[in-house]
């Protein structure tokens, strides 16, 4: 019986998040778009890169996966859920900071991510970024 392995997928790719800068604690970016339409892959590693920030104790950033269904897009639903939603935390020192999300399930249409802080503190200016990292099984 052959093994199921993973096999790597379409390639990373950066997505624009301004909306991310100075995001206030408790708050949600805009919607950041990802069209899997024409690769089709089935999971990604997101990688979450932030400026330097103090989080306090408990401090957490939830990503949020959101399908579409072709020109329909959800709204921006950030604070009532309903969406695929991926929480890490975060840890307390001064400094920029890595949040690596796996296994984050990929749709197969141009779907949307959203980023909510809950560091206790404001995100940083500028410094952060967001790559999306597909991958499937093979």
């Amino acid at each position: 019986m052959a093994a199921i392995k993973y096999i790597q997928g379409s390639g990373a790719t950066s997505l624009t998040l301004s909306s991310v800068n100075s995001l206030a604690n408790g708050s949600s970016s805009g919607l950041m778009t990802y069209d899997n339409s024409a690769n089709l892959d089935l999971y990604a590693s997101v990688a979450v890169s932030l400026g330097s920030i103090t989080p306090t104790a408990g401090g957490n950033i939830v990503l949020r996966a959101y399908s579409t269904q072709g020109a329909t897009v959800p709204d921006d639903t950030g604070s009532v859920g309903g969406v695929d939603t991926y929480t890490l935390p975060l840890t307390t020192t001064a400094s920029a900071k890595v949040i690596i999300f796996p296994m984050v399930r990929l749709y197969p249409e141009s779907m949307r991510f959203q980023i909510s802080n809950n560091a206790g503190v404001a995100l940083a200016a500028s410094g952060n970024s967001i790559s999306v990292k597909p991958y499937n099984e093979g």
